[in-house]
C-alpha cells in the first residue's frame, strides 16, 4: 500500500474511532456566536460550563443558580424566568443519568449550560 493511501486509511480509522466513542458523551462545546461564562455554575458544581448568546454572563450565572434553586424541588424546570428549556440527558451503562445539557431560550437569548454528575 501507498504511504499516502495508507495515511487515509489510518485517518479515516481515526476519525471514525473518535465519533463513536464520543457518540454517548456530552461535549461541552461553545457555539459560534456565543460567549464562554466559565465563572457561572450552581449546585456546588453541578451545573456548570455556561455560554450564552444576547445576554451576559452575570445574568447566566444568576439563572443558573435560580435553576438549581427550582430543580432543587423535584424535576429538572422546562420554563423559568421567561425562559423555555430544552434538556438533553446522557445515560451510564446501568441506565443512569449522569449528565444533561440544558438550553434555555427566552426571545434572542440563549443560555446553555450542562449537568454532570
Amino acid at each position: 500500500m501507498r504511504p499516502a493511501a495508507a495515511a487515509a486509511v489510518l485517518a479515516g480509522a481515526l476519525v471514525l474511532a473518535t465519533y463513536a466513542g464520543a457518540a454517548d458523551r456530552p461535549r461541552h462545546d461553545v457555539p459560534r456566536g456565543y460567549t464562554r461564562c466559565p465563572d457561572a455554575e450552581a449546585w456546588n458544581g453541578f451545573f456548570k460550563w455556561a455560554s450564552a448568546r444576547g445576554t451576559t454572563c452575570r445574568h447566566t450565572a444568576n439563572f443558573i443558580r435560580a435553576y438549581a434553586r427550582q430543580a432543587t424541588h423535584g424535576d429538572m424546570p422546562r420554563r423559568l424566568h421567561g425562559f423555555r428549556c430544552r434538556i438533553r440527558y446522557w445515560r451510564n451503562e446501568d441506565g443512569d443519568i449522569h449528565a444533561s445539557r440544558h438550553k434555555c431560550v427566552r426571545r434572542r437569548d440563549v443560555i446553555r449550560f450542562y449537568g454532570m454528575v
